[in-house]
């Protein structure tokens, strides 16, 4: 018994060893019908067919990954996938950060405009003053920034988005390639129309981790083989058959080349604006860096400092510093333990970061007025809120409460697409700050005009009948007793909310806002990087919410009293 339990252990044993790793391959499912989920909830599509097969021709287990496009890079670099394989055009930009395999699709870059529009081809959009937008992270967006100097663009998340601004006449083009601009084109055939002839031809290819120096990547002449007989085969013109059939006969109309008719040679247009990108020293930003660094660090020191009447029960000091020494060592070693494991694989690019350093700075200095513009604002309409909740009027008070109730029932992402795509296009207002620094008020209102109420009712209806009994109207009863109370009592919860404001406005980025977290991505995405820019972007909401913090809970010390 005991033999046979050894033979069956070592069966499994051999069983596990000889098992292949999966081949992990990341790509956006959201752009059909090279990358989606179908009606069953599966992936499908070109690129999952490409996927499938090339799995197949290593003798590998497939298995996808769903991650947004500006996110690919990022995720090939720090292992999280193997391949990327999500209609990804090579780029000299892109090959800094990761390398290519042979291409297998040739298409260009197209426009697509509102239908009464005056643009005919790529000369008109040189037009000084137009608004163009492109979607983040994409050749139309590189192309956009080097090419049209003197146009407006704006950068969105997604393709409907950018689609929907073009329908909505809010801008005169969207830069995206050739097959999406015709099938968002038949999405909006009564308001919008499609200019396919390219704008600057370009080649797709499935992206591979750039290696380590002195090592060699081994998939990448799998890959390279497999693609050349994957072409030899005639499979990719099986593909075109299933799920290009009306796209192949639209450009063979247009006397265009179709996407898989590969072109040996495309030229590539460098930008040298970011080539030839320099760590310089900026002596004012590391000044202003410093200094808000220092503010930071000194806010956060007092703000988990304990109080005396807590640190007095330990009397041995000694171990108290020991406990420290011991808990920041510890801190230490599992941050060195995850960088090392990181660099193993991950190539870091802090140069194009550093070279977009007051671009991004200019956003953290606009998410801080544009969050203190929305307190202002979300002040009035609280206080209307509790005003109406107390009003003699039932329709009034029956209003207040279910504007509270449905708002802070609603996610901000709703409220914020639905404010600026539905209600601001009804009334005509295009100023996307404006319309997300009142969107963000809406929603913050209701939450405050809930702790005002809250507070208004702590103090005691005790207090408000005595007030009354010595004379007072109510009007008085409320200025002189109730509500100075009151604002003592909320005034640490308003500290607090306004840092969930700053952090709340991150998601303006939505509707194409450019603050902290919007500038931020437009850098990452214009020098495809990744964890450098992340970084920075939650120091730089630390350097905001720590010092208010900080604010907060001396506030919740200073107005504290026994009732």
């Amino acid at each position: 018994m005991r033999s046979l339990s050894s033979l069956i252990y070592l069966l499994l044993l051999q069983l596990s060893f000889s098992a292949e790793e999966p081949l992990v391959v990341g790509m956006e499912l959201e752009y059909p019908p090279f990358e989606f989920v179908n009606k069953n909830g599966s992936s499908d599509g070109v690129s999952v067919q490409l996927a499938k097969a090339l799995a197949e021709s290593l003798n590998r287990p497939l298995e996808i990954k769903n991650i947004k496009f500006d996110a690919l890079i990022t995720a090939l670099k720090t292992g999280s996938i193997d391949l990327i394989i999500s209609s990804m055009t090579a780029t000299d930009e892109r090959r800094k950060s990761i390398d290519f395999s042979d291409p297998y699709v040739t298409t260009g870059l197209a426009m697509l405009v509102p239908i009464d529009s005056e643009i005919k081809g790529g000369e008109d959009l040189r037009k000084e003053g137009r608004k163009i937008v492109v979607k983040l992270g994409t050749t139309g967006e590189a192309y956009a920034r080097k090419e049209l100097k003197d146009a407006v663009i704006l950068t969105m998340q997604h393709d409907p988005a950018c689609a929907l601004e073009v329908s909505q006449n809010k801008v005169d083009a969207w830069i995206y390639d050739q097959l999406s601009i015709f099938k968002h084109h038949k999405n909006h055939s009564e308001t919008t129309r499609a200019i396919l002839t390219p704008l600057r031809k370009e080649q797709w290819a499935i992206g591979l981790r750039k290696p380590k120096s002195g090592e060699v990547n081994s998939l990448e002449s799998k890959v390279n083989t497999f693609i050349k007989k994957f072409r030899e085969s005639g499979e990719f013109d099986k593909l075109a058959e299933v799920y290009l059939k009306e796209e192949k006969e639209l450009v063979n109309k247009l006397g265009i080349p179709f996407i898989f008719d590969l072109e040996q040679s495309v030229e590539e247009e460098k930008d040298q604006t970011e080539t030839d990108l320099a760590f310089k020293e900026d002596l004012p930003f590391l000044c202003v860096l410093f200094f808000l660094l220092s503010v930071c660090l000194v806010s956060f020191y007092f703000l988990v400092r304990e109080d005396r009447s807590i640190s007095t029960r330990y009397n041995k000091r000694s171990f108290e510093f020991v406990s420290f020494a011991v808990l920041w060592m510890i801190l230490i070693g599992i941050t060195y333990f995850i960088f090392s494991s990181l660099n193993q694989t991950y190539t870091w690019n802090w140069e194009g970061i550093w070279s977009r350093r007051w671009q991004m700075f200019g956003g953290w200095i606009r998410t801080i007025w544009v969050s203190l513009l929305a307190l202002v604002l979300c002040v009035f309409l609280a206080v209307s809120l509790v005003v109406g909740s107390k009003s003699r009027f039932k329709a009034v008070r029956f209003f207040c409460r279910s504007y509270t109730e449905i708002i802070r029932g609603s996610p901000l992402l709703v409220i914020l697409i639905v404010g600026y795509y539905v209600i601001a296009e009804a009334v005509d207002v295009n100023n996307r700050l404006l319309v997300g620094v009142v969107l963000l008020a809406v929603f913050s209102g209701a939450y405050l005009g809930e702790i005002i109420r809250g507070g208004i009712d702590s103090v005691g209806k005790t207090q408000f009948d005595a007030a009354r009994a010595v004379g007072f109207s109510t009007f008085q009863a409320y200025r002189y007793v109730i509500i100075p109370q009151a604002v003592r009592r909320v005034l640490p919860a308003v500290a607090g909310l306004f840092i969930m404001l700053v952090k709340d406005s991150s998601l303006l980025s939505v509707i194409g806002a450019e603050e902290f977290t919007k500038r931020t991505e437009i850098a990452r995405a214009a020098t495809f990087t990744g964890l450098e820019a992340f970084i920075p972007l939650a120091v730089g909401y630390l350097l905001i919410t720590i010092p208010l913090a900080l604010v907060s809970r001396y506030l919740e010390r200073r107005l504290n009293y026994e009732s």
